[in-house]
């Protein structure tokens, strides 16, 4: 009889620890999720003197528009690249209850371009990138913002603002977009931070690729998972995989250090994951470089490609230039005055740009600037700094874009070198230089070239096309190492497979033979003038791995700057450092 009460004691006992042991396990909040309507108030500008983002605001007078498609196909545009959207949001009672309970929520905008700060109720709760002059390139992810519960409005209407800017002039919501706001739940509080072990993200010498990964757990009860990081190249080549089980307590924080030792030189795409129940709790994805200048890009021109150049050049000094400026007083300044120029060039093709002629006496260092692909029409803008400014819109871009006959630039006759773009564009750029000499007020033995992307890659042209060039500071250089750069970026890949569609007569191995002729790193070896290059680790429009396959061709005195969280965009630094390369090349003051 003993026996069988110590039995029974036994089974009550594991009952009691059962039942202690489901009240331990910690309680995951129930997830409510609402989608809203599409409708928002639409209005382009900064906004900088407004107080746009606060709910006392009336916006009756803006737009309405729609965030299931671009708002540039709804008839409204960015001023100066801002714009704002607006929203009022009145909560249903399940998702009152739901936020009250978990005391915080999410905001789920779903993929949006490119920077933006976002406004609850006049309050700052989100931002992604940088706005200019500071700007970090394009960047269209998910956006989710967490935000606390207190600063909701139960009862009445809430007020969502987001401020955004994009340098294209497009932008905002991608992708059929709605907003959905959901209470926070387990995985929302958890916040993931990564601390690259190298200042500008590239290494080099004996240095190992070396990340620190900060996992902060904000629940009460602690967090079980797995914390992997997964190494490929730029080309999705995978080259290392480290996982590892953890264990984060309550408002706890857990550190680890990860190492990838002896790698190739190159750039090497990182997903850091923290997985917990089947699922991706927190994720960071970036590049890291090692030893850029060390990259194997070879040469592969063909073995014409001086002559056909050489006779580019001839044919485009057959054609007069027949230079017309016309004043542009709403662009002029005390310090200079402002011409729309309007000239000639290869294939009497008229193009256009803005002269900044210094009002002072005397003659003049000049900077030319090339534009970026599909930029808008700009004058120079800065303030008096000692340089007379040209900057060039190429054939069929920005001024000359109202006549554009080109189509799709980048593929624009890929069927054959004569037929090509470029050809074009590259003597556009030349007679750029052409014209600067021409200027009474222009000191011709000190001309400088730059510009980004495009104008990066322009300024590569330029450069190794002409000897009077004697300075150049091409930022995120665009039109080169096509094989490779087809292989890491969609675009402008995606251009030339819808080319090949429409052209089932081509083959890649006759558009890659074409393209050989306009690509930056063949012609960089020409180069004699000093270079100094910008580039965004981050770029997935023009790749560090494609900038320095062009830079590594250059023989002369040369240098780069890395800016480390940047996409397709350099930094106010390089900026500043490029401009003083520019002035201690030109002996300028």
């Amino acid at each position: 009889m003993k026996m069988i009460r110590y039995a029974v004691s036994l089974v009550l006992a594991g009952v009691l620890l059962a039942s202690c042991s489901s009240l331990l396990q910690p309680k995951e909040n129930k997830v409510v999720s609402v989608a809203f309507s599409e409708d928002w108030k639409f209005q382009p500008g900064e906004g900088k003197d407004s107080l746009w983002m606060e709910p006392a605001y009336n916006d009756s007078a803006w737009a309405t528009v729609s965030s299931k498609k671009p708002f540039t196909e709804q008839g409204q545009a960015t001023q100066n690249g801002f714009a704002w959207y607006r929203k009022s949001v009145v909560l249903p009672d399940s998702l009152k209850s739901a936020i009250a309970e978990a005391g915080a929520f999410v905001l789920k905008l779903g993929r949006f371009a490119s920077a933006d700060e976002v406004y609850w109720n006049g309050t700052r709760v989100g931002k992604t990138s940088e706005f200019p002059p500071d700007y970090k390139g394009y960047s269209d992810q998910e956006r989710n913002y967490f935000v606390k519960a207190d600063s909701v409005k139960l009862e009445t209407e809430n007020l969502l603002a987001i401020k955004f800017h994009d340098g294209w002039g497009a932008g905002g919501f991608l992708d059929q977009s709605v907003l959905t706001i959901a209470s926070a739940g387990t995985n929302d509080r958890l916040r993931m931070t990564v601390a690259v072990n190298d200042s500008d993200y590239v290494f080099l010498g004996d240095e190992p690729l070396s990340i620190g990964v900060s996992l902060q757990n904000l629940n009460s009860f602690a967090l079980n998972g797995t914390l992997k990081v997964k190494i490929t190249t730029d080309t999705y080549e995978a080259v290392k995989a480290d996982s590892m089980a953890i264990t984060i307590d309550g408002s706890a924080l857990s550190e680890q250090e990860f190492t990838f030792r002896n790698p190739e030189p190159g750039f090497y795409r990182y997903t850091v994951t923290f997985e917990r129940n089947g699922q991706t709790a927190a994720e960071k994805q970036f590049n890291l470089g090692y030893e850029p200048e060390k990259i194997e890009s070879p040469i592969d021109a063909k073995a014409d490609l001086k002559a056909f150049w050489d006779n580019n050049l001839k044919e485009l000094a057959k054609v007069a230039p027949n230079y017309k400026l016309t004043l542009v007083p709403e662009y002029s300044k005390l310090d200079y005055d402002m011409y729309l120029v309007e000239m000639y060039s290869l294939d009497n093709e008229l193009i256009r740009g803005y002269y900044g002629k210094p009002k002072r006496d005397g003659k003049f260092p000049v900077i030319v600037e090339y534009m970026g692909y599909g930029s808008g029409p700009y004058p120079p803008t800065q303030s008096w700094d000692g340089f007379a400014h040209f900057v060039l819109s190429i054939r069929g871009q920005a001024l000359n874009k109202p006549t554009n006959r080109f189509g799709t630039w980048v593929t624009s006759g890929a069927d054959s070198k004569e037929h090509y773009y470029y050809r074009g564009a590259f003597m556009d750029v030349v007679r750029a230089v052409d014209f600067v000499c021409s200027r009474p007020k222009v000191d011709a033995s000190k001309i400088a070239v730059r510009g980004s992307s495009q104008g990066g890659a322009l300024s590569f042209a330029s450069a190794a096309l002409d000897k009077r060039v004697k300075v150049a500071a091409p930022g995120i250089p665009f039109l080169s190492d096509y094989p490779d750069y087809f292989r890491i970026a969609p675009w402008p890949k995606s251009d030339f497979d819808t080319y090949m569609k429409e052209h089932p007569e081509a083959t890649w191995e006759q558009v890659y033979e074409v393209l050989s002729y306009f690509d930056i790193k063949n012609l960089a070896q020409w180069i004699t003038c000093p270079l100094y290059m910008g580039m965004g680790v981050q770029d997935n429009v023009c790749p560090p791995h494609t900038n320095f396959a062009a830079y590594n061709q250059v023989r002369s005195e040369k240098r780069w700057m890395a800016c480390p969280d940047y996409g397709h965009s350099t930094s106010e630094a390089y900026w500043n450092a490029s401009m003083k390369f520019i002035r201690e090349t030109l002996e300028v003051d």
